[in-house]
């Protein structure tokens, strides 16, 4: 089964492991074998030797971009220079081995060349690809046409090379089309699943919220749909219910059980408490914060005994992530809380 995620390119690469660990094993053991094959067979001399790992050098570094480049398909840039890898390093390889050159010189020359060429196809670079083998073909009818042969004498050698190529190419074809379909695929199966969750995650939250607002409201609207008589504890309790429901909907930030015990004691008191969520969500203080913003709004509402008590979490951006403004008979208290909780100044008094 295919794995992608995230960090997977989204390219023909995917769906045949090039940009994977082992893909870069592979390259590295078939470049050492190749090179350690070539070098045993090149003529013992030092232009020879040199002209091999020079020409090993320009087709490793192509083989190796093949994995490591990304885009899909390849840069323009990168994809020229390594189109001409093959027909450069073969060129260097005939010109310093000369006549003396073996025959397993001549054909792993142009055969790993190959390899570079058929991968280009399928990243998308086929135009390019033909290109290199064309101008690797025109290496060796050059080469002939030097040495006094024919131009199309033992040329045979190399057109079977064009085999692998067309292969690639129409693999290719076949192959970048279906990768496509299946980050399309991929990216719908994201999206729907993402809308599941959501679908979900609402649906649980609506099935808690009536949950809570059934064992908050029931036993009093039993109560009033009996026809029961309300004395005034009664009518109390619905003004604490009814702004306690209020508070949960105007500020589901600060819809803590510490606050609401607090603001509920604190409006049996007479006090007239405010709580507002202007935040934008549940994601804007960390946890330590926010239990630190509970225990300020706690402690202003239990030491408050007449007035008002305003608590507001503020829009992000701001300087502050809270305040608190109690209003009583001493004056006037404002307290700032940054976003880690903690106070920024202190809270300053007005005469009443």
């Amino acid at each position: 089964m295919l794995l992608i995620d995230d960090a997977t390119p989204r390219d023909a690469r995917a769906l045949i492991g090039m940009h994977t660990p082992a893909a870069r094993w592979v390259v590295g053991v078939y470049l050492s074998c190749i090179a350690f094959a070539l070098l045993a067979v090149t003529p013992r001399t030092v232009t020879a030797i040199a002209a091999m790992i020079v020409g090993l050098g320009i087709t490793g570094s192509a083989t190796v971009a093949l994995i490591a480049v990304r885009g899909d398909p390849l840069p323009r840039m990168a994809a020229t220079a390594m189109a001409s890898a093959p027909g450069v390093s073969c060129a260097i390889i005939l010109a310093g081995c000369g006549r003396d050159l073996p025959a397993p010189v001549s054909g792993w020359s142009h055969g790993i060349g190959t390899m570079v060429l058929a991968f280009m196809c399928v990243r998308g670079r086929t135009g390019s690809a033909w290109c290199g083998m064309a101008l690797m073909l025109a290496v060796y009818v050059a080469r002939f046409s030097l040495l006094g042969e024919g131009p199309l004498d033992n040329i045979g050698n190399v057109l079977i090379d064009l085999g692998p190529l067309v292969m690639a190419t129409v693999f290719s074809l076949t192959l970048r089309p279906g990768a496509k379909l299946v980050f399309d695929l991929r990216d719908a199966g994201k999206r729907r699943s993402a809308e599941l969750a959501a679908a979900e995650a609402t649906s649980l939250e609506r099935d808690a919220q009536l949950r809570e607002l059934d064992r908050l409201a029931r036993p009093l609207l039993d109560r009033i749909a009996a026809g029961e008589h309300l004395d005034d504890d009664d009518r109390l309790a619905c003004r604490l219910l009814e702004a306690h429901l209020r508070d949960r909907l105007r500020a589901p930030g600060l819809d803590d059980p510490a606050i609401a015990d607090a603001a509920r004691s604190a409006r049996a008191r007479g006090v007239e408490v405010v709580l507002l969520d202007d935040s934008g969500g549940p994601d804007g203080l960390d946890v330590g914060a926010r239990a630190r913003v509970t225990d300020a709004v706690v402690q202003a509402l239990a030491s408050t005994h007449s007035g008002d008590v305003r608590v507001r979490l503020l829009p992000p951006g701001r300087a502050a992530a809270a305040s608190v403004i109690v209003r009583d008979e001493s004056g006037v208290r404002r307290l700032d809380l940054d976003d880690s909780g903690r106070q920024m100044r202190r809270a300053t008094a007005s005469p009443g």
